[in-house]
């Protein structure tokens, strides 16, 4: 995988363009959550750029977001939290199945060591969730 972004547009626009490229192997054992993970993200940059701007720069003129934006906006942002935990928690799992510390998973997400082994304990106790499974799971198209 690759993430890259062109700054600026051919006609001097301040706009980003920002290109995330899956290899084959990625494209495949993901399948179309990557483009509902794109979405998603889309949503939670739409969502920061309103919060610091007082704008939504999506519709026409850039008003004021509206109640409606918002709520589009939480559509979206509600979708991410649960996927990058269940991810997160099943790189953990592979983590530690492979051999790897709790200090160094400590020292990585930057957390004290003894919440990370209150952490993985409780994980490692119970089978992985919706969200583990989510993420572990091929879904080729």
């Amino acid at each position: 995988m690759t993430v890259s972004h062109r700054p600026g547009d051919p006609h001097g626009n301040d706009d980003m363009e920002i290109t995330i490229r899956l290899t084959a192997s990625e494209a495949h054992s993901i399948g179309r959550d990557a483009l509902l993970m794109a979405e998603i993200l889309d949503s939670c940059l739409w969502a920061m750029a309103m919060l610091r701007t007082g704008a939504n720069s999506r519709d026409a003129g850039s008003p004021a977001p509206t109640v409606g934006d918002w709520a589009a906006a939480l559509r979206g942002l509600d979708r991410l939290a649960p996927r990058l935990r269940g991810t997160r928690d099943a790189v953990v799992r592979a983590y530690l199945a492979f051999g790897g510390s709790t200090q160094r998973l400590a020292d990585v997400m930057a957390v004290p060591l003894s919440e990370i082994q209150n952490e993985t304990e409780r994980m490692m106790a119970k089978p992985p969730d919706v969200w583990e499974e989510w993420a572990t799971t091929p879904r080729p198209e």
